[in-house]
């Protein structure tokens, strides 16, 4: 074999290495050094560059913010970085979820540009990692069974928790049989009751509305602070429409401060609301419906849906560690698509936090191994000095 000249590796702003070239006497025969030293040292290097445009994806910055932040790194145009992190995502796999008992069930409606589309998520709720994340153009029973019967395992006793709409029970009859167990959100019902009342409300309803939240979480200490003031608001009442506004101002400021004050405390002291024990709850619940002929109507309406509900609402008080809420879902939902994002991805971008956001879940994204200057480093003997 004889010297032959050289082949020249080169990437821009990184240097480049020459490949000596060989030519074999007897046959005639051109040959090459190995040039893997070349193609491992790039693939290095651009690796690390795709893994910190993934985690400012991951953190919902726009390609066009990552582009000029490149421009201070390694430069790259919003388009190669697009492909870069998508073909990137595309080669990540979802660790699949073991043991599935508890599951989170919910739905988001987030906009592809003009188009409606429908976000469908389960949730483990002992690991909290993503069974199942998938965007649809349709929410109706058909989509949702045949999602259902593709990520759980129909034959197996499952607990699931999902918001108070109606359609779930019959849709998880149809695909579990008699081997699920369904909750209603506990926090959902909350929000429920507090929209059945006015913004405004006196302190006669505001009384009310905490007896409702009463059921199922301990508010004595609320009922008792507006307990105090019925009899006042009843005298103030009597007195002029100005005197009452004034009044009636600075006791709703009071009990207002009085309530974030008890959730200070209870976030100081790492504590969450406490919940009533099954007992608990169905005497209160009673004692309200004794009382509902007195109620306005929407809290009668209330009481009834409440009763009509009982065995969803209350089935995690008969099942060992069984959640009561969807909380952890409407957490992931907040941090992966956040409100005003769902108005502002195409479809593909949609689509690429849902596996980001799960990614991040199943945590694939550890420290770094290995960081861009390390990378760097290793192109020192290429660079072009000239």
């Amino acid at each position: 074999m004889s010297h032959n000249g050289f082949n020249t590796c080169q990437k821009r702003h990184l240097g480049g290495a020459n490949v000596g070239k060989y030519l074999c006497g007897a046959c005639g025969k051109s040959t090459e050094e190995n040039r893997d030293f070349w193609v491992n040292l790039k693939a290095d290097f651009l690796g690390i560059i795709t893994e910190i445009c993934t985690r400012l994806r991951l953190n919902h910055v726009s390609y066009e913010v990552i582009e000029s932040i490149m421009g201070y790194l390694y430069p790259r145009d919003k388009d190669t970085i697009r492909n870069m992190v998508q073909c990137a995502i595309d080669e990540m796999d979802i660790p699949p979820v073991k043991n599935i008992q508890f599951v989170h069930y919910d739905e988001q409606h987030p906009k592809a540009g003009r188009n409606q589309k429908y976000r469908l998520t389960l949730l483990d709720s002992v690991t909290r990692q993503v069974i199942a994340d998938e965007l649809y153009d349709s929410k109706d029973a058909d989509t949702i069974e045949s999602f259902l019967r593709r990520n759980l395992d129909t034959q197996k006793q499952i607990f699931i928790v999902t918001d108070l709409y109606r359609g779930y029970s019959d849709i998880f009859k149809r695909v579990f049989g008699n081997k699920v167990i369904h909750q209603f959100c506990l926090l959902h019902l909350n929000k429920l009751i507090v929209n059945d009342f006015p913004r405004k409300t006196s302190i006669e309803q505001e009384l009310i509305k905490y007896r409702l939240l009463n059921i199922f979480y301990d508010r004595e200490p609320e009922i008792e602070f507006l307990s105090c003031l019925i009899e006042e608001e009843k005298t103030m009442k009597q007195r002029s429409d100005k005197e009452y506004k004034s009044w009636i101002k600075e006791a709703k400021n009071a009990f207002h401060k009085f309530v974030r004050d008890l959730e200070l405390k209870r976030r100081r002291e790492n504590k969450n609301l406490k919940q009533r024990d099954y007992y608990e709850a169905l005497n209160n619940f009673k004692i309200l419906k004794m009382q509902s002929d007195s109620f306005m109507i929407s809290v009668r309406k209330r009481l009834a849906k409440i009763e009509e509900l009982w065995p969803n609402l209350t089935a995690f008080y008969f099942v060992d560690n069984a959640p009561a809420t969807n909380n952890p879902i409407e957490n992931f939902y907040s941090a992966s698509l956040k409100t005003h994002r769902k108005k502002q991805l195409e479809e593909l971008g949609i689509k690429e936090q849902i596996k980001l956001s799960a990614l991040k879940k199943a945590g694939v994204f550890g420290r770094p191994q290995k960081t861009l200057l390390d990378a760097f480093f290793m192109f020192i003997p290429f660079l072009d000095t000239g």
